[in-house]
């Protein structure tokens, strides 16, 4: 079970471009709090709190949100808007969870082993970015680990070749190819060369 990280919190009661504008630049992240059945409310979080939280305990963990002279609450973090041209963080939204109940979310994809593909110029194709996966929230993982060291070209991983944490299901089929390894456009070309020059 992963460590819940806190993230505290205020409650944004004016939601205009100006007042937005002055919490940006005195170094808030504006956000909003998403909750199944109601409305969902705006906040501001400290920047720079906030991205020490987000590199310490990862993009899928859960947090405990407190807001002064609130009751906190367990939220993940459902979607980070970023800034278009400078790459920083814009707008974040923060789900409400049950801890109870199983949610359903993306993991993002961490290769290793990937120096003999390098050191051979091979190509390591992605064919997902991320896996689908449901499991109560403390059990979700910040991303799945895929060992490229053995593979050659033609190799395919497949989701069925895949460890998940226990607890964690992915629904897709076992089949669906998440990556694969072919050879350079190079070497695609001198093979085919030769074969034309031996028939």
């Amino acid at each position: 079970m992963k460590e819940e990280g806190i993230i505290r919190a205020e409650r944004r009661s004016h939601a205009g471009g100006g007042a937005n504008n002055r919490l940006r630049k005195d170094g808030y992240l504006l956000g909003s709090v998403n909750e199944k059945g109601n409305d969902s409310y705006p906040i501001s979080v400290r920047k720079d709190e906030f991205v020490k939280d987000l590199a310490k305990y990862g993009r899928n963990s859960v947090f405990k949100l407190e807001i002064p002279g609130e009751k906190p609450i367990s939220v993940v973090i459902k979607e980070i808007e970023n800034e278009p041209d400078k790459g920083g963080y814009l707008h974040i939204d923060f789900q409400k969870i049950i801890l109870s109940a199983e949610t359903k979310t993306n993991v993002s994809i961490r290769v290793t082993g990937k120096e003999t593909i390098d050191t051979n110029r091979w190509i390591l194709m992605h064919q997902m970015e991320a896996i689908p996966v449901k499991g109560l929230p403390r059990n979700i993982p910040d991303s799945i680990e895929i060992d490229v060291a053995s593979l050659k070209p033609g190799d395919n991983i497949t989701i069925g070749n895949l460890t998940f944490p226990k607890g964690i299901l992915c629904e897709l089929d076992p089949a669906q190819v998440v990556l694969n390894v072919k050879s350079s456009w190079v070497q695609d070309v001198e093979e085919e060369s030769k074969e034309s020059k031996e028939a």
